[in-house]
């Protein structure tokens, strides 16, 4: 059991400064440095495709490497600590012009990216291997989202009133000690399996070709790719959405994204049940499907209870795709293992990576698309009717469609995991 604990403790690094980068990065240089938003988001674009592919080379050479560590936890030793230092810095620049904060934004998220991809791809590679039986790895699952909304909690509901409040520099280094010290802790709890390391890793092109074969890889990994992007959206536009649409104060704000995910820790070990009594897939169906119902509320709330109230709902579903999605991934590499004698799962965390990469270069244009033709304006207290429209719609419509369209691609799943069980 501790080192189910250990192990799962990872979450809470990962998560706390991931999705602090997502909630405040852009928004800290667009309203507080005055950066142009439009410039950023192209900058991000072209930066979220340079990493798409890092990830996927990162997860087949992480297949490759053999040392008597391990394949996996020698990239975690050496990655973890400048991942937290990367945070530190990108929100602790230098008095710069407008043109260098530019690049240095981009520098610094580049490098935080870097960072990311190495210690999260592989400390989630080993969850698969460690963990094989559906009952165990369901409840690990769970008990790695506790951690990991312990983290989001921090990260999203925490991380724009901090910085306001003590200064950003100060939240990023509290931030970023306590995101590499805990990715450390999880390593008490990480083994692996020395035989996997004695089988021949497939060429580069062998892998691929092995991949996209796998049909359920190819039917999660799209849905997957709509709900991530959706999650992502909801953290970067929740702090535009709250500032100008709805306004909330920093308190409120906390209860807003606070009230998502503490409702979400109770609930993980329920979706976890529900996978088991049906399973996983039709558990991850029932969550998106809440989902979507759940978000069309944003296109009519006036008022800060509205909000709020629409965050505890939202937890419900939320839930469901931190518990589910890295267990479905799990049962793709595991059928995949069966049909190649290996276990690969650098490569597909990797594949997923770079899936979900592009996604966040889909976000980073659609955010381009509405700074360039909304009227947004960062000086502006008050904006105009036409970009709080904007906004109402990338929180409450655009990820409705988008979640639609997942829950086509899950069914399809859904269907060629029966057919593979019933082969």
């Amino acid at each position: 059991m501790w080192k189910m604990i250990f192990y799962s403790s990872n979450q809470l690094g990962v998560n706390l400064l991931w999705q602090a980068f997502n909630t405040v990065a852009v928004f800290y240089y667009v309203t507080v440095l005055n950066v142009p938003g439009a410039a950023l988001s192209l900058g991000l674009i072209a930066f979220g495709i340079i990493n798409a592919f890092f990830n996927l080379f990162a997860g087949y050479l992480s297949d490759r490497t053999t040392t008597r560590w391990g394949r996996r936890i020698p990239y975690v030793l050496v990655s973890a600590l400048p991942f937290g230092l990367a945070f530190y810095f990108l929100f602790s620049p230098p008095r710069l012009g407008v043109t260098t904060l530019i690049y240095y934004f981009l520098t610094l998220t580049f490098l935080f990216d870097f960072f990311f991809t190495v210690t999260t791809l592989n400390i989630m590679a080993l969850f698969p291997e460690m963990y094989q039986e559906s009952h165990q790895r369901n409840f690990v699952s769970a008990l790695s989202q506790v951690f990991g909304i312990v983290g989001l909690i921090l990260g999203v509901a925490l991380s724009k009133s901090l910085g306001q409040l003590i200064g950003w520099g100060a939240m990023a280094l509290a931030f970023g000690l306590l995101g590499s010290s805990s990715v450390y802790l999880a390593l008490f709890g990480s083994f692996e399996d020395p035989a996997y390391r004695a089988v021949p890793a497939l060429a580069f092109k062998d892998a691929i070709r092995a991949t996209f074969s796998n049909r359920q890889f190819v039917f999660y990994v799209v849905a997957s790719f709509l709900i991530q992007l959706v999650t992502t959206m909801l953290t970067t536009i929740a702090a535009f959405y709250t500032k100008y649409v709805v306004p909330l104060s920093p308190l409120q704000y906390s209860l807003f994204m606070g009230a998502i995910f503490v409702v979400a820790i109770p609930v993980s070990f329920l979706w976890a049940k529900i996978a088991n009594r049906f399973s996983n897939a039709t558990a991850t169906l029932l969550s998106t499907a809440l989902c979507a119902l759940t978000l069309l509320s944003f296109l009519f709330d006036h008022s800060p209870s509205a909000v709020i109230g629409t965050g505890v709902i939202l937890g419900l579903s939320i839930s469901g795709f931190l518990v589910l999605l890295n267990v479905l991934l799990a049962d793709v590499i595991d059928y995949d293992a069966k049909q190649t004698g290996q276990r690969r799962e650098g490569m597909y965390l990797g594949m997923n990576g770079f899936i979900v990469r592009i996604g966040l270069s889909v976000q980073y244009a659609i955010m381009a698309l509405f700074f360039a033709v909304s009227g947004f304006d960062s000086r502006r207290t008050i904006q105009s009717a036409r970009a709080i429209w904007g906004f109402r719609i990338l929180l409450g419509g655009l990820p409705v469609v988008l979640l639609i369209a997942a829950l086509g691609f899950l069914l399809a799943y859904r269907r060629q995991t029966l057919v593979a069980e019933s082969a």
